[in-house]
């Protein structure tokens, strides 16, 4: 069943996204049903446009985590993110009061995507990743569900837009639900759980590598 407080873009922002992504960035047009109800999407980061073409790969609307820097700064988009479901979060990673709110949108029912690396395009990918996805996980109980982005230009903190207005071969995997370890708890299993966040998204790459794939 739906959610009541569902958050996200709706139906018809969506498929204006969907036409930018598969047309522009010529993302192909196969759609990934995700499970229903309380459900996380954790992927890399390469650039401001995945949240873009990770609602496009999907069939739900999703609500993000984004810095609270562009939040504030970007305010011709604010509307954009509000219809999103922004979730505005500090730099490096999330405050107390985010991270209530996302697990409470969680808990609702929403399909919550964040991109656990904390920035886009770092110098080395998935080498860090931050807490935060663990956390709701074991708040809320959602299954955490991977995903991958390659094909895009990166972001180079100087041509912000770039990889918006550039043509891309934009490419999303989403893949099954990861299975987190329970045995460890405190700091150490969230940094067990983080670090099996970050395999799973790396296996998504060496898929995408395949010849058949």
């Amino acid at each position: 069943m739906g959610s009541r407080h569902e958050r996200g873009p709706n139906r018809f922002l969506r498929f204006l996204n969907r036409l930018f992504c598969c047309f522009w960035h010529r993302l192909p047009p196969h759609v990934y049903t995700l499970p229903e109800g309380p459900l996380i999407l954790v992927g890399n980061h390469i650039c401001g446009l995945d949240p873009n073409l990770i609602q496009a790969a999907v069939d739900r609307p999703l609500c993000f985590l984004m810095a609270r820097e562009y939040h504030q700064s970007m305010w011709y988009a604010r509307w954009i993110f509000r219809a999103a479901g922004a979730i505005p979060v500090n730099p490096g990673g999330a405050n107390r009061h985010a991270l209530s709110e996302a697990i409470r949108a969680v808990n609702e029912g929403n399909a919550l995507c964040l991109f656990p690396e904390g920035a886009a395009n770092p110098p080395i990918p998935l080498h860090k990743i931050l807490p935060g996805a663990a956390l709701i996980a074991q708040e809320t109980g959602a299954p955490i569900i991977p995903f991958r982005i390659s094909g895009v230009w990166p972001f180079d903190h100087v041509h912000v837009w770039r990889p918006f207005l550039k043509r891309s071969r934009a490419r999303v995997i989403v893949g099954e639900p990861i299975e987190l370890p329970e045995t460890v708890q405190g700091r150490a299993g969230l940094r067990e759980c983080s670090d099996a966040i970050a395999r799973a998204i790396r296996r998504l790459g060496k898929e995408e590598r395949r010849p058949d794939a």
